[in-house]
């Protein structure tokens, strides 16, 4: 989530904030031509599952045309383990250097204390601290239409009656659906102009989805009790596309000890003050994950050991006024006897059919940005969450 906020530090901060000078750049020659640091990103939670992305930026660029980049650790033995000896191992990895656990069926200890264990291929050795999982309290999720401000706000609401919980921290996955300008009811298959079954559109919804950007964090300490109410989590303006149709976002809550706090605010400050050359300098970041085959090697990221609490809200945002629609062109008619020469070179120039007229032997064209709703950047693949009594297609 936050390797947004990290990839600027490593690739921006050390390389260009350590001196500068308006006459010769000064370039840490310590950084340069070496192997990137590893990159820890996660929360242990020993009620349900949970994800760890590894990753390692490569050596920093010796030039401004040479960027580095990111290399995902992909075959690391990656376990977590408690303070009597027990290993609870990844059920899975991805190409992306994300490790699967959920260890919630074993019956692990609540009252134990777990670390993070990462063995990499070359032998060196990672570990995050012990730490003892911290309780969670509940959640709860609602929203505005504000037709003033015309923004869709969404607030989150906790409260925890023990009064443990009081430093916050949310992260959420949003999906939404969006439709074409143009429903289409004719595709090219073949160079043959073809009309969809059954007057199925084609291509005509697709869904997205994005996960937040920045680091929410909310302390109740000094408040009289543990209790947030109303707190603005996201808004959305109106003309986005985003609630042009059905709208759903999945948030987590997470409550860190007094230490995770710290490093993500340090993080988040880090973040925001990057890109000004008259801020101050970033704070050292680093966490709690450690070499402990070589202690002179360093690594970014801090593991937490939470009891995470999720909801999902679902929003129907039919009636919204919706993002600004195209301008189109004029149709264009092509003969359905039309060479494959002549559909290939109207195709090539943006445009798909969207209509046949049997009648008229011929078939309307249109841009196909307005047609083919994955332009937008969508797929056709319906999120499996996604409520069956909303449109499919």
């Amino acid at each position: 989530m936050y390797k947004k906020y990290l990839l600027k530090i490593l690739g921006i901060v050390f390389p260009a904030l350590l001196a500068v000078s308006c006459i010769v750049p000064y370039e840490p020659g310590e950084l340069l031509n070496k192997e990137g640091i590893l990159v820890v990103e996660g929360n242990i939670s020993i009620t349900g599952p949970f994800d760890i992305q590894i990753t390692r930026s490569a050596a920093l660029p010796t030039t401004s045309s040479s960027p580095g980049s990111i290399h995902y650790e992909r075959n690391a033995l990656v376990y977590v383990r408690d303070r009597y000896g027990t290993v609870y191992t990844s059920e899975s990895h991805s190409a992306y250097g994300e490790y699967h656990f959920d260890f919630s069926d074993q019956s692990p200890d609540l009252q134990s204390e777990y670390q993070l264990v990462i063995e990499l291929q070359d032998g060196t050795t990672y570990e995050s601290d012990f730490r003892k999982a911290r309780h969670s309290s509940s959640m709860e999720l609602h929203y505005k239409i504000d037709t003033l401000q015309e923004k869709l706000i969404i607030y989150v609401d906790t409260y925890d009656i023990s009064g443990e919980s009081t430093h916050y921290n949310w992260k959420f996955r949003e999906s939404w659906d969006y439709v074409s300008q143009i429903m289409s009811l004719a595709f090219l298959d073949n160079n043959i102009v073809k009309e969809t079954e059954d007057f199925r559109p084609w291509m005509y919804r697709c869904w997205d989805n994005r996960e937040s950007s920045e680091i929410l964090l909310v302390e109740t300490s000094s408040l009289s009790e543990d209790r947030i109410n109303d707190l603005v989590l996201h808004t959305i303006n109106f003309r986005d596309i985003r609630i042009t149709q059905h709208y759903s976002i999945e948030v987590i809550q997470t409550v860190l000890d007094r230490d995770a706090y710290a490093y993500m605010q340090n993080m988040k400050k880090n973040s925001n003050d990057i890109g000004d050359l008259f801020s101050p300098q970033p704070n050292e970041i680093s966490g709690n994950i450690r070499c402990v085959s070589d202690p002179s090697v360093r690594a970014i990221g801090f593991v937490s050991v939470c009891n995470s609490v999720s909801k999902r809200l679902f929003i129907s945002c039919m009636g919204l006024p919706g993002y600004p629609r195209e301008r189109l062109p004029e149709d264009t008619l092509m003969p359905l006897s039309a060479s494959a020469q002549s559909l290939a070179r109207l195709k090539q120039e943006g445009y798909s059919p969207y209509l046949v007229d049997p009648l008229a032997k011929a078939s309307y064209w249109n841009l196909t940005r307005c047609i083919d709703c994955r332009s937008k950047g969508g797929t056709i693949n319906i999120p499996s969450f996604w409520p069956a009594e909303w449109p499919r297609y």
